[in-house]
């Protein structure tokens, strides 16, 4: 029997209110069983991408160990033991507390074909995996926090304004041997990392070769990757376009797999193609930018107090009717400049 206008028990959904047409949806469809498998499923966009671990405090600190000074040649004899400057610092990660529920009523319940809490668990989940990946992204271009007890910030690094809209701008903590000259401008103060500017290459341009040679040529200059190291690099449906417009990249002269036969891009030029729409964007003079994540794995650190779980019970104080809640205990910390960059793509 086919449930439309008029469901089971002569409910009729003709006046029903937007919360109620929500419910509808459930009446013709059918749904996996079983509540504990539901928020096995999905996973988040970012996170298998970066280093994870497990805190149990409120605060939970990073050491990380400097690189020494050069090998000086020995003239001396019975000369004093030679002391190498190696600086250590740490990073701090502290944790914050995330939740979301439902309330399910059963008046609905029982005007349903399957039962829906299944799938409802499904969304919150989504959601859930969802919040995992803004926290990474939030992290990758927010403050760090270093020092003995993490009271000194390092900001990722920008453009002054749109004179470095066409160069790449290295924060000065993490900018090597790399001086401003060229096509580079080294930012001043506690920052880090690498941004390549919407304009490089091209003046307003979404993804382009010139851009993504620019990041990794950077990335080596900093002696971040190895020669053959494969790059994680996060981007939009509309930098996934602007790649199948690439003739290098969709020619089988130049890559294995058949890119635009397939109707999209995994890997070229040393990167691997990751897709997500909930990287930001920011307003420049051209139009809107997307600011696409280019990072290995050592880029970014999430640590998690409690892991992204779900509960049910019944909340006596809404005449016993069922609650699905989840909760989530996390929060990350960018951890090396070197390995942190991001390439601009307009998106006007």
């Amino acid at each position: 029997m086919a449930l439309s206008a008029v469901g089971s028990q002569g409910y009729s959904n003709a006046s029903a209110s937007s919360s109620e047409n929500f419910i509808e949806k459930a009446y013709v469809a059918a749904f996996r069983e079983g509540f504990e498998q539901a928020y096995q499923q999905s996973e988040s966009k970012l996170q298998p991408y970066f280093e994870q671990e497990t805190q149990n405090e409120e605060y939970q600190y990073f050491d990380r160990i400097g690189t020494a000074d050069d090998m000086a040649e020995d003239t001396s004899r019975f000369g004093t033991n030679p002391n190498s400057d190696i600086d250590h610092d740490r990073r701090r990660i502290g944790l914050k507390d995330y939740e979301l529920g439902k309330y399910i009523d059963e008046k609905d319940l029982k005007r349903v074909i399957t039962d829906p809490m299944n799938a409802y668990t499904q969304a919150l989940l989504a959601s859930g995996k969802r919040k995992i990946d803004d926290i990474i992204i939030d992290a990758f271009f927010g403050n760090a926090f270093t020092g003995k007890s993490g009271g000194t910030t390092v900001t990722f690094t920008e453009g002054a304004g749109d004179e470095d809209r066409s160069n790449i701008v290295v924060g000065n903590i993490s900018k090597g041997t790399i001086t401003a000259a060229g096509d580079y401008v080294v930012a001043g103060g506690n920052t880090e990392g690498f941004s390549v500017g919407a304009d490089f290459g091209t003046q307003a341009s979404g993804l382009t070769l010139e851009k993504l040679r620019a990041a990794r040529r950077t990335m080596l200059r900093l002696h971040a990757i190895d020669q053959d190291e494969i790059v994680n690099c996060f981007v939009s449906a509309k930098q996934i376009d602007d790649l199948l417009g690439i003739d290098e990249v969709v020619s089988s002269d130049y890559a294995v797999r058949k890119s635009l036969v397939e109707g999209t891009v995994t890997t070229f030029l040393g990167f691997r193609f990751i897709h997500t729409e909930r990287l930001p964007l920011s307003t420049g003079s051209g139009g809107d930018e997307r600011r696409c994540i280019v990072a290995t794995s050592k880029a970014l650190k999430l640590s998690t107090g409690t892991g992204l779980k779900g509960d049910m019970w019944r909340d006596p104080s809404k005449k016993n009717i069922p609650y699905i809640y989840f909760k989530l205990c996390a929060d990350a910390s960018r951890m090396w400049g070197e390995v942190s960059g991001e390439i601009r793509c307009n998106e006007a």
